[in-house]
């Protein structure tokens, strides 16, 4: 059996690897092709790793049209004279629907692996899906109901992360002492959110004068991006890796980007404050798309807002640094938020997702 997959994140990139990773345990002689990132390069034939440079957003995308298009030639090319059982995208819409829709033509199966969020934005786009995609594996609950409805053949696996994570580990802690920054996983998220998340620490250490900070990294470049762009008493700090989810646990609260850290958060039980902050152009042009109450996952997925969240002209050092130490300084408020990230984790399904997900792939590309 053959199969491409294609994922264009940091995020992608994990799921995918221990999604090939699964596939091949279920079916060792399977072949697998694709683009994606490190991760999936070590036990896949991986074309481009455009996870690792994360091409997201309105504007990132067009700087780096010649390498989509090339990879697009790659992918079409692949199809016609390989011939793959299946094509398996996994979240990215902006650049998998065009290999979507080329693989459909070219009568190739799609099974979409980790639905893209159009449900949050363009939901004209369930209906692009529709026409093309055979099947849709999602990994949070809400969505299964709003494909069902579009008449979409769809399955909820459960989510990726808990078989990640490891179970049993939560946050506990008597003292607060170790405030998280999780600033977003690529430079550019880093550009907009470090600075502010640096100074609403050092609000923060005013009155936690014993505080530290943990900054989970994906990478040494990463590490050393922030070392050398800002001014910071790395005395006080702690970079761990990102996926150290025992150093992660020991965070009493976290500032953070919204995306996959929010989740993880809640898995760990660590109450956040969720930020969001980018270019003038891009918020406003998002502003338009979006028809959702929240950002952070934690709060969709329970339809409340259980972690403060701080968009684009609210997002300042003060008001992050506010809603910290709020939370911080009365037991009630951070208890409250500990119970309730609880109970919306059992909303996430049981471990297993990515064992679930193979089955499914395998099965259908057998039948």
């Amino acid at each position: 059996m053959k199969i491409f997959i294609s994922a264009g994140d940091p995020s992608g990139d994990l799921h995918g690897s221990n999604l090939i990773k699964e596939i091949k345990l279920q079916s060792p002689a399977t072949q697998i092709f694709g683009f994606g990132g490190s991760k999936m390069a070590s036990s896949a034939v991986i074309f481009d790793k455009i996870a690792d440079k994360s091409i997201l957003g309105f504007w990132e995308p067009i700087k780096n049209i010649p390498r989509l298009k090339n990879n697009f030639s790659i992918a079409k090319n692949f199809f016609s004279k390989e011939k793959p059982d299946i094509f398996i995208p996994i979240d990215y819409y902006g650049f998998n629907i065009h290999l979507v829709k080329e693989a459909h033509r070219q009568n190739i199966p799609i099974i979409y692996f980790i639905s893209p969020q159009v449900w949050a934005t363009r939901r004209g786009r369930i209906k692009e899906l529709k026409k093309y995609v055979k099947k849709i594996l999602v990994i949070y609950p809400f969505e299964e109901a709003i494909y069902d409805k579009e008449g979409i053949d769809c399955g909820f696996v459960g989510n990726p992360l808990l078989d990640i994570i490891p179970q049993g580990l939560i946050h506990k802690s008597n003292e607060f002492k170790t405030i998280g920054i999780m600033p977003g996983s690529r430079i550019q998220e880093i550009k907009n959110h470090f600075h502010i998340f640096v100074e609403a620490f050092k609000i923060i250490n005013k009155t936690f004068k014993d505080s530290k900070v943990i900054i989970p990294v994906f990478s040494d470049d990463v590490r050393e991006y922030i070392r050398k762009n800002f001014f910071l008493d790395f005395n006080k700090v702690e970079f761990v890796q990102y996926n150290d989810y025992e150093k992660r646990a020991k965070m009493d609260i976290c500032i953070t980007s919204s995306g996959t850290a929010t989740v993880e958060n809640m898995i760990l039980g660590v109450p956040m404050v969720i930020v969001y902050k980018t270019s003038f152009i891009t918020y406003h042009i998002a502003k338009l798309l979006i028809n959702i109450p929240y950002i952070g996952m934690v709060n969709i997925l329970s339809g409340k807002m259980i972690c403060p969240e701080l968009i684009q002209y609210e997002a300042t050092p003060k008001n992050i640094a506010e809603k910290c130490l709020e939370i911080l300084k009365s037991k009630v408020i951070y208890q409250k938020i500990q119970n309730e990230l609880a109970e919306t984790k059992k909303l996430l399904g049981s471990p297993g997702a990515t064992k679930r997900a193979a089955n499914i792939i395998l099965r259908d590309s057998n039948g």
